[in-house]
């Protein structure tokens, strides 16, 4: 990785579609697979994507880089390559009927008793598993209901979006499709894979690891009968053309999920991610529904590009923590007020009346401004005042 006081150049880093790919790419024998960088100017700060390995120990480093032989060559194998085609054609799950937008869940706000809150409500994935290494199974669906005090009329939403500690916990489990099957017994409707982190400062290597774990367990979760969206990663374009020909390859995946909440979360980066997810959509030439955590704007500019945009949301369940009250306010624009409550009960309610505010001003369409009459009136354009003496006119009664 960079030294931390390079770091203040990142958004130099961040790869920019077409053009000439780094100096160093044209030899580099991963160049097919990778596509190559494609920078801003960076002098001779940057050469090739090992420009980014300046570790003085690499004992210390975890990074997936050739400069750690023997750790390189197992980490390769561990995926089976970082061509996305090794992996095999996946069984085919219904994809359930989803709403256009799931609150999202980050702990227990109403005690044990678990009550009915909604059609779907979302967790974070590892917050549906229980136990560690070899231990780790699916909560059931008493469990679920106990920890967070609610139940979904229609299921479950595990989604993959989480910290890097969270989702790397996912990879070294045994046997993913088993505990996929668990959470199916427990409610789980639908799922989104990890999100393995596609790190801007680091060999590309590390980023063809990320790829193909994240496409690894999605294919293990769907064996396990969890329809599970596929989370597309990528710093490149060359990435979403790859993502697309897997796509195409693997027609169980009917639904793929993205995150604007990290190093996406950038007004430039949002608009080239929306054109390289817009770009993905046509190049697959089949409906897809597209899973969005993080920005709803975004959300609602690729709603003409897919069958269905689902947001999963936390915002609902954030401002009930803090007792806050959602309401729309004169301008249509959500707002909240303080509140007070002293029971689960007052609690629930809160939460249900955000989730309902909240959905209410994500889905509904908006009503156009009504236009100020005042504001057409143009008072240039009256006649000039005929009478010096500001009265009215008046017609001649006799003839001069």
């Amino acid at each position: 990785m960079l030294a931390a006081d390079a770091i203040r150049f990142a958004p130099t880093f961040k790869d920019v579609g077409p053009g000439q790919p780094l100096l160093g790419c044209g030899s580099c024998i991963d160049r097919k697979v990778c596509g190559g960088l494609h920078l801003r100017n960076t002098g001779s700060l940057l050469v090739s994507c090992m420009s980014y390995c300046t570790c003085e120990d690499t004992s210390q480093c975890d990074i997936v880089c050739p400069r750690k032989p023997e750790d390189y060559v197992a980490r390769h194998r561990e995926v089976d390559g970082w061509g996305l085609n090794t992996i095999p054609t996946a069984r085919t799950v219904e994809l359930p009927r989803l709403p256009d937008w799931i609150p999202l869940l980050q702990g227990n706000l109403l005690g044990r008793r678990a009550a009915a809150l909604d059609d779907c409500l979302a967790l974070p994935l590892t917050y549906a598993l229980k136990g560690r290494g070899h231990a780790t199974r699916g909560r059931t669906r008493q469990e679920l209901g106990e920890s967070y005090g609610v139940r979904p009329r229609h299921g479950w939403v595990l989604s993959g979006v989480q910290e890097d500690p969270a989702v790397e916990r996912i990879w070294p489990l045994p046997d993913i499709s088993r505990i996929a099957r668990q959470l199916v017994h427990a409610g789980a409707i639908f799922a989104t894979s990890p999100d393995f982190s596609t790190i801007l400062d680091s060999p590309r290597h590390d980023n063809l690891h990320a790829m193909k774990r994240i496409a690894w367990v999605w294919y293990h979760m769907t064996q396990g009968g969890l329809c599970t969206a596929l989370h597309v990663n990528g710093r490149t374009d060359h990435d979403f053309v790859r993502w697309a020909e897997f796509i195409r390859l693997q027609p169980a995946v009917k639904a793929i999920a993205f995150e604007f909440l990290t190093g996406t979360a950038t007004k430039q980066s949002i608009d080239q991610y929306c054109e390289r997810l817009a770009g993905l959509a046509a190049a697959v030439g089949r409906d897809l529904t597209l899973v969005v955590r993080g920005n709803a704007e975004a959300a609602r500019a690729l709603r003409s590009a897919y069958k269905q945009v689902v947001f999963i949301d936390s915002t609902a369940y954030m401002r009930s923590t803090k007792r806050r009250r959602a309401y729309l306010n004169e301008n249509g624009k959500i707002a909240y007020l303080p509140v007070h409550t002293s029971t689960s009960r007052e609690a629930r309610a809160l939460l249900r009346h955000n989730i309902h505010t909240l959905r209410l001003a994500a889905t509904e369409p908006r009503a156009p401004a009504v236009p100020d009459p005042q504001a057409r009136l143009d008072f240039n354009s009256l006649p000039p005042q005929q009478d010096a003496d500001d009265e009215s006119p008046q017609l001649a009664l006799f003839t001069q």
